[in-house]
């Protein structure tokens, strides 16, 4: 693995925590069959994006991806449609990285805007537990 290869994977880990934590305030007592199967239709979506990505990354490394490009923006509109506050921001970053990832790649502070997709991953399977609630 190479030190991009390692810092690109460091950064797509960590900078999804701050937008995820919104995911945690969410009172999911008393919320309407609707509301939940927005949340619900958005983190399967998220999921997906995120194994898609993880399958891509570990195969091919960061090369563009459009279709990525474009399951992290289905990710977005469900996210957006559900009402996750600042996950849009960051599902839309993503996206954009997957267009042209060495750009993001170059630019350490551009990368601070990519979320990441470990941690991503427990929140989506923590949210998961509360909704089979």
């Amino acid at each position: 693995m190479g030190v991009v290869e390692f810092i690109g994977k460091t950064i797509l880990v960590e900078s999804i925590r701050s937008s995820i934590k919104e995911l945690k305030k969410l009172n999911l007592t008393g919320i309407t069959q609707e509301r939940r199967e927005k949340l619900s239709d958005a983190l399967t979506s998220i999921q997906l994006a995120s194994i898609k990505t993880r399958n891509f990354i570990d195969n091919n490394g960061y090369e563009p991806n459009m279709d990525l490009a474009e399951l992290w923006n289905v990710a977005l509109q469900k996210s957006i449609n559900a009402e996750l506050e600042d996950l849009p921001d960051y599902l839309h970053s993503k996206s954009k990285f997957w267009g042209k990832p060495q750009d993001w790649l170059n630019e350490p502070t551009s990368m601070e805007l990519v979320p990441k997709l470990n941690y991503i991953n427990d929140q989506c399977d923590m949210l998961l537990i509360e909704l089979k609630k």
